[in-house]
């Protein structure tokens, strides 16, 4: 019996603009294994009600056609069900996708659907709400709500606004909380993540894994803008917890208190965050479909 698949995709996000995702599924997908259809989003907030509407009808596949903030619409309907989370990155950054090892082409990673394997991954939520794969607090917030206001997306768009951040923005002081235990610290950024990576590859808390059940937590502390700059390097060689400038923690809990309203985000959608930022775990709650290679290497 052939499976129910249905693509959710948000007409206006990335790759999306520039390809025939209808003709790329009909070429790459397997039609003996599945019945497909393909829902496009018309509004904020409609991939939510999409995916719930597809859990609630029994779709077995339900694939987030769209960047990171596709993936956590989708996936927020998917937590605690028996439906499986598919990923095509046809958004800008595709940091989710990157870390699945689906690249950036949409047409191999349809091919994937086909023989892929599903694991159980954990998630996680910031005051309630869920997130899958990064939230940010400090500098890098900043630089995604300048992106969620901008009409521009893309890389450029996210180079131009961390350059311009990167000049004027101005650490804050945080009261943490990590697992009960209380600090108190001048961050350019605090990062909380369920797994390593950013968009366009560039990998901020390499050795976060979503399947053990833990948050990963760095601190970047204040320093001298130039020393950031002279940093940067080790997003590419997946060395930046190993930086002299951060602190990191293994936990089930975080609580961060701002002492002023500051940017932050989640899987990369920007925000104002007022008051303080509770996060938590929900370990082994979402199925994702993944290469079966990928799901070789983590066994």
């Amino acid at each position: 019996m052939k499976k129910r698949i249905r693509f959710i995709a948000n007409p206006r996000s990335g790759a999306n603009r520039k390809r025939n995702l209808p003709q790329l599924i009909a070429d790459n997908l397997d039609h003996d294994l599945y019945d497909h259809e393909i829902s496009y989003t018309e509004r904020a907030g409609h991939a939510i009600e999409l995916a719930k509407e597809s859990v609630e009808q029994g779709v077995e596949l339900i694939v987030a056609c769209g960047g990171d903030g596709s993936v956590n619409e989708i996936s927020s309907q998917l937590v605690g069900t028996n439906a499986v989370l598919g990923v095509l990155p046809a958004g800008s950054g595709n940091g989710f996708a990157g870390h699945l090892g689906l690249g950036r082409d949409v047409a191999k990673a349809i091919r994937h659907l086909n023989d892929g394997v599903p694991i159980t991954i954990d998630t996680c939520t910031l005051n309630g709400q869920h997130f899958v794969n990064l939230a940010g607090i400090g500098f890098d917030g900043a630089v995604a709500k300048h992106l969620h206001d901008s009409p521009v997306r893309g890389f450029w768009a996210y180079f131009k606004y961390t350059l311009e951040e990167t000049l004027r923005y101005q650490s804050q002081r945080l009261e943490i909380q990590i697992d009960g235990k209380k600090m108190e610290r001048r961050c350019f950024l605090v990062e909380v993540a369920n797994a390593p990576i950013y968009g366009y590859g560039f990998s901020i808390v390499p050795h976060a894994n979503f399947t053990d059940g833990k948050l990963e937590v760095l601190l970047i502390h204040e320093a001298p803008k130039w020393r950031y700059v002279l940093e940067s390097w080790r997003f590419l060689t997946r060395s930046f917890h190993k930086s002299p400038l951060t602190e990191c923690y293994t936990c089930n809990e975080v609580v961060i208190a701002p002492a002023k309203p500051i940017g932050a985000h989640l899987d990369g959608e920007g925000f104002l965050l007022e008051g303080e930022a509770r996060f938590g775990i929900r370990p082994a709650s979402l199925k994702v479909l993944v290469p079966r290679v990928y799901a070789e290497i983590l066994r």
